[in-house]
């Protein structure tokens, strides 16, 4: 199959190739250790290059991503192929990026290799994303980066970060990503100016109900929102 990847030339031979790399290495790690000896993550990064990645190509990468060190990921020029996934790919392709960010993130130092590649302006985007079970998975990844400072300043700057969040804690029981909206968001409300575009965006109502539903996180939220809404009124008197 990593043969038919590399030097397929029949119309959706190496589509075929990666969708059955995805399947032989859902669940068997014995079978994950054999496609990464023989080259499976490399022949993969370069099918990724093409001008539609494909999300067979990227869930079997995802599959495999565990079983090797994030220094030999780096090495073999993954962050690239991730950013190249969640900006150019179909939206099957991107879900499966935003998942696999979710899997490399591991450690704050990959944290930061991630955030430095250009993944977060890619994911705060697809937080707008039709789909929901892809606006659950963006915000998951941004929950995740967030953690580390650098990459919390950089969705800080983001114009589109916040009011992508604070729609996203709408207390539907469609949307899924609300969680992690709120974790989200907690970290961005040490910044005044996101506190207050939060509160202009409607995040406080969002938030009570979140806090009825006992959604983890959302009454700390709510009470450091409300707070900085009662400093607000009396600063103006």
């Amino acid at each position: 199959m990593i043969n038919l990847l590399d030097c397929g030339i029949l119309l959706g031979s190496k589509e075929y190739a990666a969708e059955c790399l995805q399947n032989l290495t859902a669940s068997n790690e014995n079978l994950r250790r054999s496609v990464v000896s023989e080259g499976g993550i490399r022949s993969l990064l370069v099918y990724l290059d093409g001008p539609l990645p494909q999300e067979s190509a990227v869930r079997a990468l995802r599959n495999l991503v565990g079983s090797v060190s994030m220094e030999v990921l780096v090495s073999l020029g993954f962050l690239p192929r991730l950013v190249h996934v969640l900006k150019s790919g179909s939206l099957g392709a991107q879900q499966a990026a935003a998942s696999t960010v979710c899997q490399v993130c591991r450690t704050n130092e990959t944290k930061k290799l991630v955030g430095e590649a250009g993944c977060i302006p890619l994911l705060i985007r697809m937080l707008e994303a039709k789909s929901n079970s892809a606006r659950e998975v963006a915000a998951q990844a941004l929950s995740s980066l967030v953690t580390v400072s650098q990459n919390c300043r950089e969705v800080k700057k983001d114009d589109k970060s916040v009011p992508n969040l604070v729609q996203l804690l709408d207390p539907s029981p469609q949307n899924t990503a609300k969680k992690y909206a709120v974790s989200c968001l907690a970290s961005l409300s040490s910044s005044k100016k996101c506190k207050k575009l939060m509160i202009s965006y409607g995040a406080i109502g969002y938030l009570k109900k979140l806090f009825e539903m006992e959604t983890p996180g959302a009454k700390k939220l709510l009470e450091r929102l409300e707070r900085g809404k009662l400093r607000c009124l009396f600063s103006r008197k």
